[in-house]
């Protein structure tokens, strides 16, 4: 008879705990609770579960660190982060750690059902893979055993594909020699297991390393997780640009800003900031249709692209507003560059659209300014742009109230 998968229910509010106990046990689960992350990694040092429900804010340890260290005790167990507050950072993290899946409270019941069904199936496959280790010629996933003389004494034909030469060179091959905890495994002799990531050609490997005692050896094992990579990737890109342009999105311009005038504030290195948005563009979608308005974002896009360093930042800031951010550039310089822009889109042919125009304003970072304060004058100097007739460029300095050191920045530009 099939053993039943059994799920540890790691969460600091005890009526939900119990409801999804309950219901976890009615769908024919076994089922473990835990108040907090102490409790929830006590409870995986004396057994094995097939999956881990894991609150993402618990009064002791953070969900994902909990989630590690229950990896760590069992690579296998998958785990399902919950939270009531949404992060695409969050996400991907979780992912990046392992997490089988990330769900934001109030879930669908049956979403989590779903989820918690293919994350135990996933487990399930996993372990049945393992077992199949015993016949490690058949197995599908590579197979390296190592005797504590550091000799591989095993590849089966899954390993010696993309680890080649590993019986003639043994712990002098580059994999060995590479691989994270194996030398301090091989060394201590403990059971346990380290797990790690190598990328082979095409392939990316995670590898499970363990040393086991009766025999005398450690055998490292590893499944294909090259379309979770790819996966994470995925993830990571739609978190970071603009969909229609390719460029940054507003979110992923923000970061890189707060970094870049950190940098200025610390090493006093000029840098600037151009603001620009297409002139009358609201009617090339009125008479053209939107997807002629989508075409010309992109045709402007790489036009800028082409006409600014590889180490300045475009970015789409919202609609047709744009920005590009100019590390190492002061404002006369930042200014010349906006208008080689400028011209340089003035003087393109758009298909069916044929000329367009676009304003700009630009800023330099000054000793007074934060964040919040370039981006208002930059926007400010695009609004001055736009009232003096557009298809120009306008700057706009910091005006530094003198009256008292210790008055706070007033804000005025000039």
């Amino acid at each position: 008879m099939k053993q039943k998968a059994r799920i540890l229910v790691v969460d600091d509010d005890p009526n939900l705990r119990k409801t999804l106990a309950d219901i976890l046990r009615i769908k024919g689960y076994e089922i473990a609770v835990a108040a907090n992350g102490a409790e929830a990694i006590a409870a995986a040092e004396h057994e094995t579960f097939s999956l881990a429900l894991i609150d993402l804010i618990l009064p002791d340890l953070p969900g994902l660190e909990v989630m590690t260290r229950i990896k760590a005790l069992s690579p296998l167990t998958e785990s399902i982060i919950l939270t009531g507050n949404a992060s695409m950072d969050t996400a991907i993290e979780a992912t990046r750690q392992g997490a089988y899946s990330y769900l934001l409270k109030p879930y669908q019941m049956d979403d989590l059902l779903r989820n918690i069904q293919h994350g135990v199936e996933r487990q399930q496959a996993q372990e049945e893979i393992l077992r199949l280790a015993s016949f490690p010629r058949l197995t599908p996933i590579p197979v390296i055993e190592v005797n504590s003389s550091g000799e591989v004494t095993y590849a089966n034909p899954a390993a010696e594909n993309p680890f080649p030469d590993l019986n003639a060179m043994g712990l002098s091959h580059p994999f060995l020699k590479g691989l994270p905890g194996f030398n301090e495994l091989r060394q201590s002799k403990q059971q346990a297991d380290v797990i790690s990531e190598v990328e082979v050609g095409q392939a990316t490997y995670e590898l499970h390393t363990h040393y086991i005692p009766g025999l005398d050896l450690i055998r490292i094992y590893g499944l294909d997780i090259t379309q979770r990579k790819l996966a994470e990737k995925e993830i990571h890109l739609l978190a970071t640009t603009d969909s229609l342009t390719g460029i940054a999105n507003r979110r992923e311009f923000a970061t890189i800003m707060a970094g870049e005038v950190g940098r200025a504030k610390r090493y006093g290195a000029p840098l600037s900031l151009a603001m620009y948005d297409l002139d009358y563009f609201k009617r090339v979608n009125d008479t053209f249709g939107h997807d002629v308005g989508d075409y010309v974002l992109q045709a402007i896009t790489a036009l800028v692209k082409e006409n600014i360093r590889t180490t300045d930042v475009v970015a789409r800031w919202g609609g047709e507003e744009f920005m590009v951010l100019m590390p190492q550039t002061g404002l006369p310089a930042a200014r010349n560059a906006a208008d080689k822009l400028r011209l340089a889109i003035a003087g393109h042919c758009f298909d069916k659209v044929n000329k367009l125009t676009v304003s700009l304003g630009v800023v330099s970072f000054e000793p007074q300014d934060d964040l919040n304060s370039l981006l208002k004058r930059v926007d400010d100097a695009l609004y001055r742009a736009k009232e003096h007739g557009r298809n120009c460029v306008e700057t706009l300095a910091c005006e530094v109230n003198l009256k008292s050191a210790s008055e706070p920045f007033s804000g005025k530009v000039a």
